[in-house]
């Protein structure tokens, strides 16, 4: 993966366009096509235009997102995630709680990684789910989604949700986006993103809500060894500063 300098599409592959497709789906490919002629007409078209699709510029794709995007490139991220049967499972039993709002309905799913939930939603009954990620675990997810026989319902878009389009609206949002302390990997700000370009009103996402709960500690060691350290230091250095 490549960021183009200067260009506020950001993410981008290098000799590619910003997103690749992966899948064959044939229907979303014409979709594609009947949107990029649409995207070429006159702006004199009386079609409504929500203010996210309109040419808004596209924050850039930064050094720390190209780290991070590497980080999650290998299976060993994602082998670990997976086999956390707590995590893994609790999303498939919400999946499966809300198959109403899924089967039949058009999903994305954000930052798709090895495609788990992506098959999840298919087996839940979805009529078609975006997996997108901007890792090159793209690739991989696309072999997993061949080798399950899905992608006449999933398609793998490789790029940023900033950067990838998706021609219609969709039903549900689903994204394991949550970090340590639950906001470190700050991929809430994607969903978000996901949320304004495509979600249809009144439309689902999972997670929805979160809770998170702080507690204050005495750890003796480690109050030792962050705080009396210093303490020592700076009654070495600047004994009048300290008193």
């Amino acid at each position: 993966m490549f960021c183009k300098e200067n260009n506020g599409n950001g993410y981008e592959q290098q000799q590619q366009p910003p997103a690749m497709v992966y899948g064959q789906n044939h229907r979303y490919r014409e979709r594609v096509r009947r949107g990029s002629r649409r995207s070429r007409a006159s702006s004199s078209s009386p079609l409504p235009v929500r203010v996210s699709d309109t040419d808004q510029p596209r924050p850039p794709c930064t050094d720390y997102d190209m780290a991070y995007f590497h980080s999650y490139a290998h299976l060993g991220i994602h082998q670990e995630m997976i086999k956390d049967r707590v995590r893994t499972e609790t999303y498939r039993e919400a999946i499966m709680r809300h198959q109403s709002f899924i089967a039949g309905k058009v999903v994305v799913d954000v930052g798709c990684g090895a495609g788990i939930l992506s098959i999840f939603c298919a087996q839940a009954g979805a009529k078609r789910v975006y997996a997108v990620d901007a890792s090159d675990i793209a690739l991989q997810a696309n072999e997993v989604v061949k080798a399950n026989n899905l992608s006449d319902v999933i398609v793998v878009l490789h790029g940023r949700v900033e950067d990838v389009e998706i021609n219609e609206e969709v039903d549900v949002i689903i994204s394991e986006w949550m970090g340590y302390m639950l906001l470190y990997e700050s991929m809430l700000g994607s969903v978000i993103t996901a949320r304004d370009r495509w979600l249809k009103p009144g439309g689902l996402i999972l997670p929805s809500s979160a809770t998170l709960y702080m507690a204050p500690v005495t750890h003796t060691d480690r109050y030792s060894e962050s705080v009396d350290f210093w303490r020592k230091v700076m009654e070495l250095i600047c004994p009048p500063c300290y008193h």
